[in-house]
């Protein structure tokens, strides 16, 4: 009797570790979430003809571009600016700046691209880093969800990236923190009216 008592005892302990092992969840790998994706985003210098269609303001989340006017009205949806250097900043040659950027925050003189800037009173800050060493454009291309953004859109803290080159590789984080990478697809322009640039982007939603 007592053997049969031990040995149901028995059963019954393995049955719930059993149990117990088998109702653990399996573990779960690192979870990615959608994108949003813009190709050929064109911007342009300040003094490009608005015929052309340059807006030099960006909403990374809509991918939308704006001009001077309509960006004013939307600083809260403006995350990137986009100028070409003068002046003093001249070495700063093709450059995407935070509207949080301290270039932004000169009095009213050649050191200031966007001086109208200086009246905003919302200037988010966006914050960047140049990754072109680590990533590719063919994997910006063909990346499916945020498992790049999550894995090098990190430990940003410049405000702004100067001398862009075709092929330029640049991650960012929006002040409302939505991950993102652009790449610089062209470069176009030596002279006032003319300078441009085009990116592509990825965006988390």
């Amino acid at each position: 009797m007592k053997t049969t008592k031990g040995l149901l005892f028995i059963y019954l302990l393995m049955t719930i570790i059993i149990f117990a092992c088998t109702d653990k969840e399996a573990p779960q790998g690192p979870k990615y979430f959608p994108i949003n994706r813009y190709g050929s985003i064109y911007l342009t210098d300040r003094n490009t003809p608005k015929s052309l269609a340059g807006h030099p303001f960006i909403n990374t989340i809509t991918g939308l571009t704006y001009i001077l006017d309509t960006a004013t009205k939307r600083q809260d949806s403006v995350d990137i600016i986009y100028y070409y250097g003068k002046g003093n900043i001249l070495t700063d040659s093709n450059t995407i700046a935070s509207p949080a950027a301290s270039v932004f925050s000169n009095t009213i003189t050649t050191d200031n691209p966007w001086p109208e800037l200086l009246n905003w009173t919302t200037r988010n800050n966006t914050k960047f880093k140049n990754i072109s060493d680590s990533l590719t454009h063919d994997l910006v291309d063909e990346v499916q969800n945020d498992s790049i953004l999550q894995k090098y859109a990190v430990n940003l803290t410049d405000t702004k990236i100067n001398k862009l080159k075709i092929g330029s590789i640049i991650a960012f984080e929006t002040i409302n923190g939505k991950k993102g990478i652009f790449v610089v697809e062209n470069i176009e322009g030596t002279n006032a009216i003319t300078r441009a640039i085009t990116i592509a982007m990825i965006v988390q939603q």
